[in-house]
């Protein structure tokens, strides 16, 4: 019984740890490919400004827009976006394209000349500016004209848009699995709470038969033993110093508990379908309660009519008024009915009295477990069978002043 559950939840955790393994494996490899885009981006940038250096170089002069815009059709694919020529007395001598960056933000010193080569990174972009060296391009009046660049890495923005699918991919990945996970969770805690329902079921069925052959057997002789007990009784007298008639009365007294311990084992196994039809529950808690003291009844909040065995019902709260009232020293008990938009009806049975422990939360509601000195210790558990046979649940804590709160809920 014990491998089932643990083969189970082994499943869900093995699920669990792929799913975070196939997440972190996405997140390293994007780390990973961003590093390299960084190298990729260079190398990139490096071969683009020397493609135009050459392209440059094989003009006869100074460029103009024309020149410009011819290299920049031709690099398009390498990802050249911006050409320009400038020099520091004129300024722009000729440009083809659009530029995204401006001179100066955050820039960064690249290659052994670094007086000769200055690049600037931001937008998507990296603008490359150096100054030339060409000497035929005599027309520039002194000054050494500079070349800007600016070049989109179009392999490095490839490999970081295939790193964050990868990472996208790995996160529905492992939300998938989580999800999986979460659900044999569900399923399996479903499973093992079927599973005690039905191994409670099981035994339940055991004792009532065991229950019903008893009280069917004992039911006929004790009748004959009460009668002759009480007709005992009868004959004798009551005088003093007289003993019998109080012996007898004591086999009178037993006998009659031996009954009520029938009539509660053959209430217990007691099985068949509701009687349901629509009721008054608030007049169901009145009539339970009668006129018990201290025992007070809260119906404000009740609906008019639920769908009820109004007799069943009746016999699961006077079962739990009793319960409540036996909890100890003198108890003020209240009993409340309220309705949830239609949807649930909820009974609360609270008690000032020294409440239940929460071990014990689960066994009360078992067949003959009891804490009094007197009962049979099938109140509660008859009470929980008939809850059931409504669809509702019945479950106790601890109430605001301290002592027990039985509540039974049961749905429209």
């Amino acid at each position: 019984m014990l491998a089932r559950p643990l083969a189970g939840w082994s499943v869900v955790a093995a699920f669990a740890l792929i799913g975070v393994a196939v997440l972190a494996t996405a997140w390293s490899t994007r780390s990973t490919i961003v590093d390299a885009t960084e190298a990729v981006r260079a190398g990139e940038t490096l071969a683009v400004e020397q493609a135009v250096r050459a392209d440059l170089a094989d003009l006869g002069g100074l460029p103009g827009d024309a020149d410009l815009r011819a290299i920049l059709a031709a690099r398009t694919e390498d990802g050249i976006r911006y050409l320009a020529v400038t020099d520091r007395r004129r300024g722009l001598v000729a440009s083809a394209g659009t530029p995204v960056l401006e001179t100066g933000g955050k820039e960064r010193e690249m290659g052994p000349r670094r007086a000769m080569r200055r690049v600037v990174e931001g937008n998507g972009r990296v603008r490359i500016e150096l100054r030339t060296n060409f000497r035929r391009w005599g027309d520039s009046g002194g000054a050494q004209p500079s070349i800007v660049i600016e070049v989109e890495a179009v392999e490095a923005e490839h490999m970081r848009e295939a790193a964050d699918r990868s990472v996208g991919i790995g996160t529905i990945a492992a939300l998938v699995l989580l999800g999986v996970a979460i659900v044999l969770v569900r399923a399996e805690l479903r499973r093992q709470a079927d599973e005690r329902r039905r191994e409670r079921e099981r035994r339940l069925a055991s004792l009532g038969e065991m229950s019903a052959v008893l009280a069917h057997e004992i039911k006929n002789p004790l009748a004959s033993l009460k009668g002759n007990a009480q007709l005992l009784v009868a004959m004798l007298p009551e005088a003093a110093g007289d003993k019998r008639h109080s012996k007898a009365q004591r086999v009178v007294d037993e006998a009659l508990r031996l009954e009520q311990l029938t009539t509660d084992l053959l209430a217990f196994v007691r099985t068949g379908e509701l009687a349901r039809a629509p009721a008054d529950p608030a007049a169901i808690a009145r009539d339970a309660v009668g006129d018990q003291p201290n025992v007070t009844v809260d119906t404000h909040a009740a609906p008019a009519t639920w769908s009820l065995d109004a007799a069943r019902l009746r016999e699961v709260i006077v079962n739990l008024v009793d319960n409540a009232v036996a909890a100890g020293p003198p108890v003020t008990v209240t009993v409340g009915v309220v309705g949830r938009d239609g949807r649930q009806l909820a009974i609360d049975v609270a008690d000032t009295g020294p409440g239940v422990p929460e071990a014990e939360r689960d066994k009360i509601f078992e067949p003959f477990h009891t804490g009094k000195v007197q009962g049979t210790g099938l109140g509660l558990a008859v009470a929980r069978r008939v809850v059931e046979a409504h669809g509702g649940t019945i479950q106790v804590g601890r109430a605001p002043n301290g002592g027990a709160l039985f509540r039974v809920v049961i749905p429209a």
